[in-house]
């Protein structure tokens, strides 16, 4: 029961209270409780601070964020905090941590995202050669990270220059002297920086 509630308390602000269980009586096989909850003030969100992202830039791992400064502390938005951190494809969702660090003397809290990176990159070939044909086949490399701002910063490549979680595919297939094709597309998942309109 106990954690049931604190979740919900939790949800509404109520990171500094306190659940404590009296038991009152024993009747047979039932045992009567009674639980005592000091509230204490809802907590407000002060700091966001993201750490282990090595290769993407903050901006791109703040943006999906439930939790904002200003807002109230609020378990659900952090959970979904970490869904949406997660469904990005270049972090490991299985070691993003968050941290709440309640400030008790002004009733805020910091929260700490600890992240660590994962390669999506993707390598797509097939390749073959038929007499009289030529090369048939398929090349083609999807890099899911990519930072067409750092174009030009070639100290920025490794390989391309990544971290603004914009997607850049290139594919190249070939039907011998019949047909071929190269395709290139750019994706920017937050088109305008406002809200999450790709394009």
């Amino acid at each position: 029961g106990g954690q049931d509630i604190g979740s919900l308390y939790m949800d509404d602000g109520y990171l500094f209270f306190k659940i404590d269980r009296i038991e009152k009586s024993i009747i047979g096989d039932t045992i009567n409780y009674e639980i005592m909850i000091q509230e204490g003030p809802q907590a407000t969100i002060k700091n966001i601070g993201i750490y282990g992202n090595d290769r993407t830039n903050d901006h791109v791992l703040r943006r999906e964020l439930f939790t904002l400064p200003g807002y109230k502390f609020s378990r659900t938005d952090i959970i979904r905090s970490i869904r949406q951190i997660s469904n990005l494809g270049f972090i490991d969702p299985e070691k993003v941590n968050p941290v709440p660090k309640p400030n008790y003397a002004d009733g805020t809290v910091d929260i700490d995202y600890n992240v660590a990176e994962k390669s999506s990159d993707q390598l797509e070939l097939s390749a073959g050669f038929g007499g009289g044909i030529g090369f048939t086949g398929t090349i083609g490399i999807v890099f899911n990270n990519f930072s067409l701002r750092n174009i030009f910063k070639f100290k920025e490549w490794d390989p391309l220059p990544m971290g603004d979680g914009q997607k850049l595919s290139i594919r190249y297939q070939s039907n011998g002297r019949f047909f071929n094709s190269a395709n290139l597309s750019f994706t920017e998942p937050w088109l305008g920086g406002k809200k999450p309109t790709a394009l």
